[in-house]
């Protein structure tokens, strides 16, 4: 598959620095396809399922929040960089289950995503089972997977901002 026959790039972002790469990457990829790029962006709220006060939940929806303001910013990134056609969805639940859905609703022909770093943060994916999960959702749902691998993040990085 080409660039040229690209329609929909999908871009799982988890939001971390590391997610900066990834952005770039996908628009970069937008921008070579004419494609429409869709960011993802997915809240595990596990950790509700253990909350006995309301202040959990509160907690839940400014990050809930957080979360469309970045995908807004990334949207507005990628129009900046000339990107014709972009949106974002934020969506709850697990994160596997999430992205394959995704990719067999959107029939999406590229996803971008990042690849497990080690870092004192948890991951979703162990690097084994990242690329078998990559393996399995690239035959199941027919689409081609781009793995960015993230450089170490450096203090002087993180204060720079999001400059694409």
């Amino acid at each position: 598959m080409t660039t040229q026959t690209v329609k929909q790039i999908i871009c799982a972002v988890h939001g971390g620095p590391e997610s900066r790469e990834t952005a770039i990457r996908a628009i970069s990829l937008a921008l070579e396809s004419g494609g429409r790029l869709t960011f993802f962006h997915v809240m595990d709220a596990e950790f509700l399922g253990y909350a006995t006060v309301g202040t959990l939940r509160v907690v839940y929806h400014e990050l809930e929040e957080m979360g469309k303001f970045v995908m807004l910013i990334l949207c507005d990134r990628a129009r900046a960089r000339g990107v014709a056609q972009v949106d974002y969805i934020l969506r709850e639940g697990d994160v596997r289950k999430q992205l394959r859905q995704l990719a067999m609703e959107t029939g999406a022909e590229v996803m971008v995503m990042g690849r497990p770093t080690r870092s004192p943060t948890s991951n979703v994916f162990k690097i084994g089972d990242f690329d078998t999960f990559v393996a399995n959702l690239e035959r199941e749902a027919n689409l081609r997977i781009v793995q960015v691998t993230p450089a170490p993040i450096k203090t002087r990085d993180l204060q720079s901002g999001l400059v694409f």
